[in-house]
């Protein structure tokens, strides 16, 4: 089967790290021919090249953006509901063209909800378009739609099926698409790990929380509970703050440790070795309410790291309270959660270790392929 797939960014964070490892497990394991559009050339576009997948450049404008004020968000959706429709007319003209695309699709792909790209041009292909659902775009990022939405629930509700990473957005999806097919089916993480004995180096106990700055996935409320923390006497612990961010959510994090006096709190920007830096970190943080899922939460596990997660959007499907981790719905549970862990260092390697295992069993990524490779060929069969 001949699948497109169109994805909106190309570097390799989250989503596109997902789709990466579907399209080839799609190719080396069930046989299927990925094909990804990708709108620059980058880090996704070169990782694809070398693992044998056909990449076409072709500009990806996203059909939803952040909304700021009335009139900024007029002039957005002008200028690009008129860009998005004439690259579908563009891809339309490519993929009709056999000399320069040869057969035409099977399938449409499209990673994100932000990009309403794949589901246009499916219409007008007459094709097959399965739609991936990774984010709480409006909850989360405060976006919105360029187009009515009597249009937006046309195009949901055509799709064969809508892919969402939790239940927590299968469910959010639903209330607003009530007609849309909808199946819950988790990411894929990758990753086999040493775990090692944590905290055997008389160090500080070291939380970490690894994510774009960005103030809905909370980073000042860990700084704040750091603040609590120190007000209760309890001191010897570090946070690592890891990624980078527009400059001025980061200096306001920045000013926020330097007045709490938190020496303990660090902002490290990017790290390209986040895997050799998990290897030296304890426990991990997720601060995020509205996350669409949380690769990084089972990146943690896999590490052997138990994880404190807000009880919120995806995150209480993946850890299981008091057993891989903690689960917080407010403050003072947070400072609890942290606190239990500073004080009760032997309960790291245990949930640690129920995380790594519930993480290989439940969200590996030949699992989520092979239920994908399922749904591809299960409405295949019912549309032949």
């Amino acid at each position: 089967m001949k699948i497109l797939f169109i994805t909106h960014y190309d570097n390799m964070y989250g989503a596109n790290k997902s789709l990466f490892h579907l399209a080839v497990l799609l190719k080396t394991k069930y046989g299927e021919e990925p094909v990804v559009v990708v709108p620059s050339e980058g880090g996704m576009a070169e990782h694809l090249s070398e693992a044998g997948i056909r990449v076409i450049v072709h500009p990806v404008t996203q059909w939803q953006a952040v909304y700021s004020t009335p009139i900024r968000f007029l002039v957005k959706k002008i200028r690009r509901r008129k860009k998005l429709i004439q690259e579908v007319d563009s891809l339309y003209r490519m993929l009709c063209d056999e000399a320069v695309f040869g057969k035409k699709p099977d399938l449409l792909y499209s990673n994100s909800s932000v990009i309403g790209t794949g589901a246009m041009l499916a219409e007008k292909l007459q094709c097959r378009h399965i739609w991936h659902i990774r984010e709480f775009s409006w909850e989360h990022f405060h976006m919105r739609y360029f187009f009515q939405k009597k249009r937006v629930c046309e195009l949901y509700e055509q799709a064969e099926c809508l892919v969402a990473i939790s239940d927590a957005l299968k469910e959010n999806f639903q209330q607003r698409y009530p007609d849309a097919k909808i199946r819950r089916i988790y990411n894929g993480v990758s990753g086999e790990y040493s775990i090692n004995k944590r905290n055997q180096e008389g160090r500080p106990l070291r939380f970490c929380c690894i994510g774009y700055l960005f103030p809905m996935k909370h980073q000042e409320d860990i700084i704040e509970a750091c603040e609590y923390l120190n007000r209760e006497g309890i001191t010897e612990y570090e946070v690592y703050l890891v990624g980078d961010g527009k400059e001025a959510y980061r200096e306001r994090l920045q000013r926020k440790i330097q007045q709490a006096g938190l020496s303990q709190v660090k902002l490290t920007g990017y790290r390209a070795d986040v895997h050799e830096l998990l290897e030296t970190m304890d426990v991990g943080l997720i601060a995020s309410e509205y996350e669409g899922f949380g690769l990084v939460t089972v990146e943690y596990m896999l590490h052997g790291m138990p994880v404190i997660g807000r009880n919120s959007g995806g995150t209480p499907e993946i850890i299981k309270d008091q057993v891989t981790g903690y689960l917080y719905n407010d403050m003072p549970e947070l400072v609890n959660a942290m606190k239990c862990l500073i004080q009760h260092p032997e309960k790291i390697g245990q949930m640690g270790m129920a995380g790594a295992e519930r993480a290989r069993k439940c969200f590996s990524e030949e699992r989520n392929a092979e239920e994908i490779a399922c749904l591809l060929h299960e409405n295949h069969k019912s549309v032949g």
